[in-house]
């Protein structure tokens, strides 16, 4: 049975039912129902966990809607922020219907696990986005991993060069290689914001409060909660101060720079403005408005760089020598979640431009391609943007993203059929990383 590459609207409720019946409800259901529990300790929290389970949110959003309507409310209320979770539902189907009883009953416990470990939804999403773009070209597909449960590679494209490409497909979040992930920056932020409001009170500009660690945050609630009578202690004392636990640097600024900024909408512009008035660049902050008409900007970083590139070398060598078989070529591809199609664009017309520094991204591709002595069978790399929604017509709805891949000809085992798998003939990023589309013809 063929990968399905797009969905009508009038197939929406039906595909849900059969979805829910197949891999089960409970699972979205009990996975929000913790993580609403989890936000309800720590509100800074919500924002992070949504995204970081936006899948579970969604099939539970429909869930309630099925629910209260007896059914997926079609053509009676906008469906489009689901479409992402319905897209990885009409995935798994098409994947599940090709597969024998016992590799569908394997599949689906992935399936269900996923819901509980956001990295591995990340990770079958990224599968099925791959999956759909070889399917739109028209070839033959396979599931390796999926149907069999082994540490082994992704997909098989069957009919793509002599014997076949396969992908291993890396799903790289934000948080990888981060010394401080935003899970623990957040709990951190919560557990000070008593012994911080208490410090703030009656403050009615702006502070700016850059909390740097010689290393990762402490582990044990105790130091933590030390760690932030010290941020307090040197918000009282008005001055930048250094301790054994932390460097604290504070100063002011006009509250009034933040004045008419829409934080549920907040864009790259926002960003800018924060790291300009802390002095931080790439880093996590929180904004907390005060009662008087203040506001504070806390960034909590560590001295030690952010080590993204290495955790990428590590994730593609394995890939390269463990989860690759070696007897045909392989493709790895990896998604970066932080990334939009638009920047993963630019990066790849920065490196075009003659007389331009190579990015890090180039330099660590070059770099990696170039030292295949144990892995000459790795025909590329690539790398992905996450994918955006967009409306090409008034009645059709699609996904896609941007890729960025650098081949590798001299491999023996290259073939000429792997060139432009991105519609691409030189190293350059394309609209090619295609997810669901979806036809909102009411019919």
């Amino acid at each position: 049975m063929p990968f399905r590459t797009s969905i009508n609207d009038y197939e929406i409720d039906q595909l849900f039912r059969r979805f829910r019946y197949l891999i089960g409800d409970s699972n979205w259901r009990q996975r929000v129902k913790k993580l609403e529990e989890e936000i309800r300790g720590n509100k800074f929290l919500r924002h992070h966990l949504v995204q970081e389970n936006d899948i579970a949110y969604q099939l539970n959003h429909c869930s309630n809607l099925e629910h209260q309507y007896g059914s997926l409310p079609v053509g009676r209320m906008d469906l489009s922020p689901v479409y992402p979770a319905l897209a990885f539902a009409s995935h798994c189907l098409s994947t599940l219907d090709r597969m024998d009883t016992e590799n569908r009953t394997r599949a689906i416990g992935r399936i269900q696990g996923a819901f509980r470990n956001p990295e591995d939804m990340r990770a079958l999403q990224l599968e099925f986005t791959a999956g759909l773009h070889f399917a739109k070209l028209g070839h033959r597909l396979a599931w390796p991993e999926l149907e069999t449960g082994g540490d082994t590679y992704d997909l098989l494209v069957e009919d793509l060069g002599p014997t076949g490409l396969e992908i291993e497909c890396k799903a790289i979040s934000e948080e990888k290689g981060r010394r401080i992930p935003t899970r623990h920056a957040l709990e951190f932020w919560n557990l000070m914001q008593r012994d911080l409001l208490a410090a703030t009170r009656g403050l009615h500009g702006g502070l700016s409060i850059v909390i740097t660690l010689p290393g990762k945050l402490p582990t044990s609630f105790s130091e933590r909660k030390e760690l932030a009578k010290i941020v307090a202690k040197a918000i009282l004392s008005g001055h930048s101060q250094i301790y054994p636990q932390a460097a604290i640097s504070i100063h002011d600024f006009d509250a009034q720079m933040l004045t008419g900024i829409d934080w549920n909408n907040a864009g790259p512009g926002t960003r800018e403005l924060i790291e300009s008035i802390t002095g931080a660049t790439n880093r996590q902050a929180m904004v907390t408005g005060l009662r008087g008409g203040g506001a504070v900007i806390c960034v909590i970083q560590s001295s030690q760089d952010d080590s993204l590139f290495d955790a990428i070398q590590k994730t593609a060598k394995r890939a390269a020598t463990r989860q690759l078989t070696g007897n045909r070529p392989g493709l790895i591809l990896l998604e970066f979640g932080g990334m939009s199609p638009e920047g993963m664009v630019s990066l790849a017309e920065h490196d075009n431009i003659p007389g331009n520094a190579p990015t890090g991204l180039r330099r660590w591709a070059s770099e990696f391609l170039s030292n295949c002595t144990d892995r000459d069978h790795i025909v590329g790399i690539g790398f992905l943007s996450r994918g955006t929604m967009r409306r090409p017509s008034s009645n059709v709805v699609t996904s896609s993203g941007s890729a960025y891949v650098f081949p590798r000809r001299d491999s023996c085992q290259w073939s000429d059929a792997f060139s432009g798998l991105f519609n691409q003939e030189t190293e350059s990023a394309e609209q090619g990383a295609d997810s669901l589309g979806f036809s909102l013809q009411v019919t």
